[in-house]
């Protein structure tokens, strides 16, 4: 083994782990706005079910009839 492999062995090992630390970072940054994304419209949608209940309430207590 020459010297030449005491060298280029760590090198490549630290382009992987550089690789790998920019690749999960990017994928985590992906994961993370969908996540956001996927929160905000399922609070936008119990929302709207929250004004549609009350609107029902609303209705229904205007019909009352004897």
């Amino acid at each position: 083994m020459t010297t030449a492999h005491l060298f280029y062995i760590p090198v490549i090992l630290m382009v992987g782990f550089l690789a790998g630390y920019f690749a999960g970072r990017s994928a985590e940054a992906e994961a993370l706005k969908k996540k956001r994304k996927q929160r905000a419209r399922r609070q936008a949608a119990k929302k709207k079910r929250a004004e549609q209940a009350e609107g029902d309430a609303e209705g229904r207590a205007g019909d009352v009839s004897l």
